[in-house]
C-alpha cells in the first residue's frame, strides 16, 4: 500500500492512540516530516508554542513509532527500553556537573573539562540510541507477524 504526505497525515491523526498495528516505512516518514515542519512553525511563535506543539504530538507520536516496530517484527516496549537508557545517559551526564557545582566549583568551563569524559559517553549513547530508532524505522516491512499482515498486501 503506498502512502502520500496526505494520507499518511490522516492515518497519523485517526490513530493518535492506536498502539496496535502496523505502519509502513513512507506511513511513518511522512509523518516526521509533517512533526518537523509543525516543530519549525510553532517555534516561530516562541518556545511556549514549540512546548505545547511537542506535547500535543507525543501521543501520536509514540503510536506511530510502537506500529513502525510493529511493522518489523517487535514490540513497541523497545522504545521504553530507549528511552529509559537516553534519559538515564543524559542522567549520568548531568549528574556529574550537579556534583561538581554542588561541590563548590565556580568555574563552568573547568567543571565540563573535568567531566568531559562522562558527558561524552552520555552523550555517545544518547546518538547510538537515536541511530538505532534510525536504522529501525528504516527497516522494509517485514512478512506477516503476530502484530498482522504485511500493510503492502493490503
Amino acid at each position: 500500500m503506498s502512502v502520500d504526505f496526505i494520507t499518511a497525515i490522516k492515518i497519523y491523526f485517526a490513530n493518535y492512540a492506536n498502539f496496535k498495528g502496523r505502519s509502513t516505512r513512507a506511513e511513518y516518514w511522512w509523518a516526521m516530516l509533517f512533526v518537523f515542519i509543525v516543530g519549525l512553525v510553532a517555534q516561530l511563535f516562541g518556545e511556549k508554542a514549540s512546548y505545547i506543539a511537542s506535547l500535543a504530538l507525543l501521543m501520536p507520536n509514540l503510536a506511530v513509532l510502537t506500529r513502525r516496530y510493529h511493522d518489523i517484527g517487535h514490540s513497541g516496549w523497545w522504545i521504553l527500553a530507549q528511552y529509559v537508557l537516553a534519559i538515564a545517559a543524559c542522567g549520568f551526564g548531568l549528574s556529574a556537573i550537579v556534583f561538581a557545582v554542588k561541590d563548590g566549583a565556580a568555574d563552568l568551563e573547568a567543571v565540563l573539562m573535568a567531566n568531559v569524559g562522562k558527558i561524552g559517553l552520555a552523550s555517545l549513547v544518547c546518538l547510538a540510541v537515536a541511530i538505532w530508532t534510525i536504522i529501525w524505522c528504516c527497516k522494509p516491512s517485514g512478512p506477516d507477524n503476530k502484530y498482522g499482515p504485511n500493510p503492502w498486501n493490503e
